[in-house]
């Protein structure tokens, strides 16, 4: 899955969006030509910003804000760097030379297991171990379904009309026999992990999609990193994943970040506004990534257990330390009910914020907190 911040210069305040990438839907296309991070005029320091759009098909802007030139454009070097790095180890759609990446996985499915770089294993791992003991609702095993709806999509944005898609795949959407085909393959529990060797083995006809997790995941540990080199001050926005390092060097105690309303066709571009610092924003839609058919949305967000577009929300917001958390709990939140979202916020001390089908603003108690009035 994956996810874009829409971040524009409104003084101190970043607009935050979710669920895109850099090929959105072109009704929005021309939404990612604003995509930058933008702040008042520092006092105290200076902002340093590098944009890109090589990696985990999305737009990634990271500013850092120092006095000095050289250790802040240094450390924008280092974190595109580690973000093309991460980006390759974690593709399941292309192979590249002499890596190991979740491709390779998928391409062994039901012949051999294989041996990954621990980071690799670490999130496989993690997203396994969240599955079990957090929420079902993200599925690293939905690959299958993911590339099925992802072919219907593709279509759709292309400007085919329905008539040429049910000529060319004989049906309008993916039909409920043609699914259903597809669980056997969808079941976590066949994902065979080695320790020891960290080997990784998937059954035949079983695909990994590590997309509800992966970005995410990368952005915690270019983050960290970044903190470990000395970086004080820093807004990291990777296509629906913000993550903040520190505070304001201008004197302000939170980074105001503007949550997109997902009416994209409303005057008022921001739905909510939260006071933020050190920590992890990352907001799932259904106003980015989709195609619309008969009056129907069909959002890029796959409910494991229908198999289907998730339906009932149009945006859920997390606010949680670790990126890489939050990135698995936007999904399994946009896959959830209200009274899940309020479990999902309570096992884990996440705040939540989200946007019902009807347009409703509605959020987690521990939530309010955040919000600014």
């Amino acid at each position: 899955m994956k996810k874009i911040i829409l971040a524009l210069a409104l003084g101190g305040l970043l607009i935050f969006s979710g669920c895109g990438d850099k090929n959105v839907n072109n009704k929005n296309s021309n939404q990612k030509n604003n995509n930058s991070i933008s702040q008042e005029v520092k006092k105290d320091g200076e902002k340093h910003e590098l944009e890109f759009y090589d990696t985990f098909d999305t737009v990634i802007n990271i500013a850092i804000f120092s006095d000095s030139d050289d250790f802040a454009n240094e450390n924008l070097g280092y974190a595109k760097g580690r973000y093309e790095e991460l980006h390759k180890l974690f593709d399941n759609y292309k192979n590249y030379n002499g890596i190991v990446n979740v491709k390779t996985i998928n391409d062994n499915a039901g012949v051999k297991p294989v041996a990954v770089d621990k980071t690799l294993f670490n999130l496989i791992k993690s997203s396994i171990d969240d599955y079990n003991n957090i929420s079902h609702k993200t599925n690293i095993a939905l690959g299958p379904v993911t590339k099925l709806w992802n072919e219907y999509r593709d279509l759709y944005e292309s400007g085919k009309t329905k008539e040429e898609v049910i000529k060319l795949k004989g049906e309008a959407i993916p039909s409920d026999e043609e699914l259903e085909k597809l669980r056997p393959f969808i079941k976590v529990e066949n994902i065979k992990l080695n320790e020891d060797t960290r080997e990784v083995y998937i059954d035949k006809g079983m695909k990994l999609d590590l997309g509800a997790t992966a970005k995410g995941f990368a952005t915690e540990i270019v983050a960290k990193e970044l903190e470990e080199r000395g970086v004080k001050s820093a807004v990291i926005s990777a296509g629906g994943n913000v993550r903040i390092i520190g505070k304001p060097v201008d004197g302000r105690d939170n980074f105001k970040i503007g949550i997109q309303n997902p009416d994209m066709e409303s005057e008022n571009s921001i739905i909510a506004v939260v006071n933020v610092t050190n920590t992890s924003i990352v907001t799932s839609g259904d106003y980015q990534r989709y195609f619309d058919l008969d009056g129907k949305r069909y959002c890029h967000i796959i409910d494991p257990d229908t198999l289907k577009p998730a339906t009932d929300l149009k945006s859920v917001t997390i606010i949680k330390e670790d990126s890489g958390l939050a990135d698995f709990l936007s999904t399994a939140a946009f896959n959830s009910t209200g009274e899940g979202i309020e479990s999902l916020s309570e096992k884990t001390n996440s705040a939540i914020i989200w946007v019902d089908k009807d347009m409703n603003l509605k959020m987690t108690e521990n939530a309010a907190k955040y919000i600014d009035h």
